[in-house]
C-alpha cells in the first residue's frame, strides 16, 4: 500500500507505509539492498522481473524520505560514451537502457525524457585550451584535442527564435563567445531524475518489492545452522527495539554513505571502501525565453522523420572565467509537469570543505546561500535577457527551486560493483560463509545515466547469471599486494 507524503519542499512523491519493524520473520531467500536512491531502485527494478530470481526485495534506507541527494536534486544528463574505458561498456549500455525504458513507458511525459544537443561555450577570457565539459571527461575518450572532438551544427528547428549565432534564443549572446556544438540526440539525453525515481519506486511497489523507511543496518548475525546470513535492522531513531532479517544476498548501494555502512557492517574488514561525497549546489529556475518544449528539426511526419522524438533539450557546459572560477553546467529540460525549466550546477564541494552529513534529510541544513548567489549570477549571464547596449544580461528568470547534494565518487574514478568474498569481510571464524556481500555505487557525476545498466548488471550477478556488459575492472582498490 502507498502513502502520499511530503518528501521535499518542491514535490510530493509517494513512498511506501515504512514496516521495517515487523514481527513476521520473512524467507531467507531474499536481497537486501541498503540504499533507496536511484540505484538501489534500479536493482530492485531489474531483479524483480528476471524470471531466474524468485525470491523477495528489500530495500532499506536510514532515511524517513526517499531521494534527498542526487537521485532527486541532480541535473538528470545522461551519456553514452562520455566515460573512463573501464566503465565505458556500462556507460553505453546504460544509455540504451534509458531509450529502451522511456520508450515503453512515456519517459517523455512522465520523467521527461528528451534527446539533449549538448553546447560548449568558449570564452576569450578562458584559461587558454579549457573547456567546461573538461572535468567530466577528465580520463574518458572524450577528453582529446577539440580537433578529435566531433562538431555538430545548430539544430534549432524553422520558425523557433534563435540568436544571431544561430544558438537558441534561451542562451544569452555572450561578448568575445563561440559556442561549439559538441554532442546530439544520439549520444546524450536528459532526464527529471526524481520522477523517474518515483517511476521506479511505484514499479518495484507493484513487484512487491519492500521498503523499509527510518531503518539502519546494524550488523550480520547468524541463522540456526551458523550461516552468516541474517542482518538486523535498528529504527534510525531507536524507538523500537531491532529486527532481525534472513537475506540471501545483500547489497550495498548507498550512494556517499556506502563507506559507513561497510564500516558498520564490517569493521574489521581489510577491505577499504573510497568513497567521497562531492557536494554540489544546483538552481532550478524558468525562463520567459524557454515557455514550451524544444523542437525537434530533425522530426517530421510518416517513415520521413529522421527521429521519432518530437522534442528535444539542451545542455550548456562551460569553462571558468573571470565571472566565476568553477565550470558551470546548464541543462534545459521538462519537470514532471511537463513544463520547461532549467538547472544550473557546477559549483562543488569536496569532502573537506564540506562534510557528509549522517542523513541525506540532513542536507539542506548545509545548504550555503553564498554559493547559490554565485549559481544565480551564473544563470543570468548565460540565459538572462540580452542587453540590447552589450554589457551584463538582465535579470528575468525566476527560481523554482535551491538544492545542494552529494555525488558518491570513488577514488578510482569508476564505479564499484563486485561482489567481496567472504574471506575479505573480516569476520575471522565467527560464521560460516552465508548471505553474499556486494558493492554498487561510486557512480560519481553519472549516477543517474549509469542507474539502469548498473540494476540490470547486478540483477544478472545476483542471479547467478553472465552479466549483459563486462564490469570486471569495476573493483574496490586493494593494498599493494592484496588480493580478493
Amino acid at each position: 500500500m502507498l502513502a502520499v507524503i511530503a518528501a521535499s519542499g518542491r514535490r510530493t512523491v509517494p513512498e511506501l507505509i515504512d514496516s521495517s519493524h515487523s514481527t513476521t520473520m520473512p524467507k531467507a531467500d531474499a536481497v537486501v539492498i541498503l540504499g533507496g536512491g536511484i540505484i538501489g531502485f534500479s536493482i530492485a527494478y531489474y531483479l524483480s522481473q528476471d524470471p531466474q530470481y524468485k525470491g523477495r526485495i528489500h530495500i532499506v534506507d536510514a532515511a524517513d524520505r526517499l531521494f534527498e541527494s542526487a537521485s532527486g536534486y541532480a541535473g538528470g544528463f545522461l551519456a553514452r560514451d562520455w566515460f573512463a574505458e573501464k566503465a565505458a561498456p556500462l556507460g553505453e549500455f546504460s544509455f540504451n537502457l534509458h531509450r529502451e525504458l522511456a520508450d515503453k513507458y512515456n519517459g517523455h511525459k512522465r520523467w521527461g525524457y528528451l534527446g539533449s544537443h549538448v553546447y560548449s561555450l568558449s570564452l576569450d577570457d578562458a584559461p587558454a585550451g579549457v573547456r567546461g565539459e573538461d572535468w567530466l571527461l577528465a580520463g574518458t575518450s572524450r577528453a582529446q584535442a577539440a580537433g578529435g572532438r566531433r562538431e555538430y551544427g545548430h539544430v534549432s528547428r524553422p520558425g523557433e527564435a534563435v540568436n544571431e549565432d544561430g544558438t537558441p534564443a534561451w542562451m544569452a549572446s555572450q561578448v568575445g563567445a563561440s559556442w561549439n556544438a559538441i554532442a546530439g540526440t544520439d549520444d546524450c539525453a536528459q532526464v527529471e531524475p526524481r520522477r523517474l525515481c518515483e517511476f521506479l519506486l511505484l514499479e518495484c511497489e507493484k513487484r512487491g518489492v519492500s521498503v523499509h523507511l527510518n531503518t539502519r543496518a546494524t550488523r550480520l548475525d547468524k541463522n540456526t545452522d551458523g550461516r552468516l546470513s541474517v542482518v538486523e535492522l535498528e529504527a534510525t531513531d531507536r524507538q523500537s527495539k531491532p529486527t532481525l532479517l534472513p537475506c540471501s544476498d545483500i547489497i550495498i548501494s548507498a550512494g556517499c554513505w556506502t563507506p559507513r555502512v561497510w564500516n558498520t557492517l564490517f569493521p574489521t574488514s581489510p577491505v577499504e571502501v573510497k568513497i567521497d561525497g562531492l557536494a554540489g549546489h544546483s538552481v532550478i529556475y524558468r525562463t520567459p525565453r524557454y515557455t514550451k518544449p524544444f523542437l525537434n528539426a530533425a522530426y517530421g511526419p510518416g517513415e520521413h522523420s529522421q527521429s521519432k522524438d518530437q522534442h528535444i533539450s539542451y545542455a550548456i557546459y562551460c569553462p571558468p572565467t573571470k565571472s566565476w572560477t568553477y565550470s558551470p553546467e546548464a541543462y534545459a529540460r521538462l519537470d514532471g509537469d511537463g513544463k520547461p525549466e532549467i538547472w544550473i550546477g557546477g559549483l562543488n564541494d569536496n569532502s573537506t570543505d564540506l562534510p557528509l552529513p549522517d542523513l541525506p534529510t540532513d542536507t539542506k541544513k548545509l545548504i550555503n546561500p553564498a554559493r547559490l548567489a554565485e549559481l544565480r549570477r551564473a544563470a543570468v549571464q548565460l540565459t538572462g535577457m540580452t542587453n540590447p547596449n552589450g554589457g551584463v544580461a538582465e535579470d528575468d528568470l525566476e527560481v523554482v527551486s535551491e538544492a545542494l547534494c552529494f555525488r558518491p565518487v570513488s577514488q578510482s574514478g569508476v564505479p564499484i560493483i563486485q561482489q567481496i568474498p567472504h574471506r575479505a569481510l573480516g569476520l575471522g571464524s565467527s560464521g560460516k560463509p552465508g548471505a553474499k556481500v556486494w558493492i554498487a555505487s561510486g557512480h560519481g557525476p553519472w549516477g543517474i545515466s549509469m542507474s539502469l545498466g548498473t540494476g540490470a548488471v547486478m540483477s544478472d550477478l545476483v542471479s547467478g547469471q553472465q552479466p549483459s556488459v563486462d564490469v570486471s575492472g569495476l573493483r574496490v582498490e586493494l593494498p599493494a599486494g592484496s588480493k580478493l
